[in-house]
């Protein structure tokens, strides 16, 4: 679930909608946006927010009960948040509410309920339905696969503003994914639209293209500095390239301490390259600490999201 930060503001209760300031306190402190992050606390302005009748603050809430961030993981409690902010319209809630019964969060598992409810919202206009039914299409999750009918339903969505699927057909069209045509100049175009709406994986990804000289013309200091502005988001493929970055010197002098470190970020966040980047710092003491136990388990993570070197590794 996607979080949107806005500024800490003094209360100001005259003539503004229920619930608004206590929501923008809450967002400020979800996302350290002017104080330092308390989820606590955001929690504490949300709960107040949705109670007076705020849908965003419902659906925010909702995220945070679900995942346990600053208040005791609850599915069931999640999910009655989630279905008053749908009830009170908000269009995020209304599409993402199908996840919830597709993988039973607080309510029983249906997945013909999930794509129901999508095909509704999508009649309705609904974009961030949209963007969902077209990852179960990509996937084949509720529907039969359908590179096509996915690919149609990310460019509607897209076409409305929806910066993951805008992020979807960046990727698909630079790198020649999913059944589209490769051109990288048109890639690179969509990771820009999406950064600009919002995307953190587009702003990374648009970074890395920047270093390389991918699509857009390389600049190798304004691609790092999009790069770290993802991974500080916490954008797990932003953090790793920062390491990428610092190993081989790319913008900056090489340090291998910062590279593992980063590394190490980055596979502790899932991503797979860092994983196995992180096992060989550990392995070889580049950077960190020689641990020969420690590289071995990261190595067999990295093998088992799929890394062949590392995969080669545990079986040679």
């Amino acid at each position: 679930l996607m979080l949107v930060g806005c500024k800490k503001e003094a209360p100001n209760t005259g003539g503004a909608e229920p619930g608004k300031e206590a929501y923008r306190q809450g967002m400020a402190y979800l996302n350290g946006d002017g104080v330092v992050k308390n989820a606590a606390a955001a929690v504490g302005f949300l709960g107040q927010a949705a109670q007076a009748g705020h849908p965003a603050a419902m659906y925010e809430l909702s995220s945070c009960v679900l995942y346990g961030n600053g208040v005791p993981a609850d599915p069931s409690n999640a999910f009655a948040w989630i279905q008053q902010a749908a009830n009170a319209g908000h269009d995020k809630a209304k599409a993402y509410i199908a996840l919830f019964h597709l993988q039973g969060l607080g309510v029983e598992a249906n997945p013909s309920a999930a794509t129901r409810i999508l095909t509704s919202e999508v009649s309705a206009g609904n974009q961030y339905a949209m963007s969902i039914l077209a990852s179960f299409y990509q996937s084949g999750t509720g529907v039969p696969a359908d590179e096509a009918e996915a690919f149609k339903l990310h460019q509607r969505a897209a076409d409305k503003g929806n910066a993951d699927s805008m992020y979807f057909i960046g990727r698909s069209t630079l790198m020649g994914l999913n059944g589209v045509a490769k051109d990288p100049v048109a890639g690179a175009a969509w990771y820009q639209k999406a950064a600009d709406a919002g995307s953190i994986e587009a702003l990374g990804k648009l970074g890395a293209c920047r270093i390389m000289g991918v699509g857009v013309e390389k600049n190798i200091a304004d691609g790092r500095d999009m790069v770290l502005m993802a991974a500080e988001k916490g954008d797990a493929d932003a953090m790793h390239n920062m390491g990428v970055c610092y190993e081989r010197g790319l913008g900056g002098e090489t340090d291998m301490r910062e590279a593992a470190n980063w590394y190490r970020v980055a596979a502790e966040a899932g991503s797979a390259a860092a994983m196995y980047n992180y096992a060989v710092c550990l392995e070889t003491g580049t950077g960190v600490a020689k641990d020969g136990t420690e590289a071995m388990r990261w190595y067999r993570q990295a093998a088992e999201n799929g890394i062949e070197p590392a995969q080669k590794k545990l079986n040679g």
